[in-house]
């Protein structure tokens, strides 16, 4: 079975972690204020999609040369959700495109819990600056976490860190 979610005009697009470094797990929140979405995350998926979102803004930049790079600032209270989520999806896969002057953010995600099989579709259109918050937003997100080695790249704990490529 599979399940579709469409926001056309999505208000809400935000990267965010809950948990302590090391422990933390990572969800986009994509929708509108009355009908929103929760998709979890892996850490490096997250920060696959910032690399991603760059990369696209500055093609886009290139290709449409009118488009300019501007910060998007900070959501007010009425771009905030309520209630709770319409899903929590567990994403699998994210593609980025462009249509008519709008980005457009797809998922490829199933079902969070005991209704795992559930195949997952969500389509949302944003604005290039919506899109670039969200860039930035993952890319805080990601950074707030554990410190990374300088030689391998893996995350330093607390307690220390065995270094593969010091051996």
């Amino acid at each position: 079975m599979e399940e579709r979610y469409e926001f056309d005009e999505a208000t809400l697009l935000s990267a965010l972690a809950i948990g302590a470094p090391g422990k933390r797990t990572f969800f986009l929140i994509i929708g509108q204020k009355e009908k929103w979405l929760r998709a979890w995350l892996e850490k490096n998926l997250l920060e696959s999609l910032a690399l991603a979102i760059d990369q696209f803004l500055f093609t886009l930049s290139r290709e449409f040369p009118s488009f300019s790079r501007r910060a998007a600032g900070t959501p007010s209270a009425e771009n905030l959700p309520s209630g709770l989520p319409a899903a929590e999806l567990e994403t699998e896969e994210i593609t980025l495109g462009f249509d008519r002057e709008k980005a457009t953010l797809n998922l490829s995600a199933h079902a969070s819990g005991p209704q795992r099989e559930r195949r997952v579709e969500v389509y949302c259109r944003v604005t290039l600056s919506q899109l670039e918050k969200l860039g930035d937003q993952a890319k805080s997100v990601c950074a707030a976490g554990r410190p990374r080695c300088v030689l391998c790249g893996g995350p330093i704990d607390p307690s220390g860190h065995i270094c593969p490529k010091s051996n």
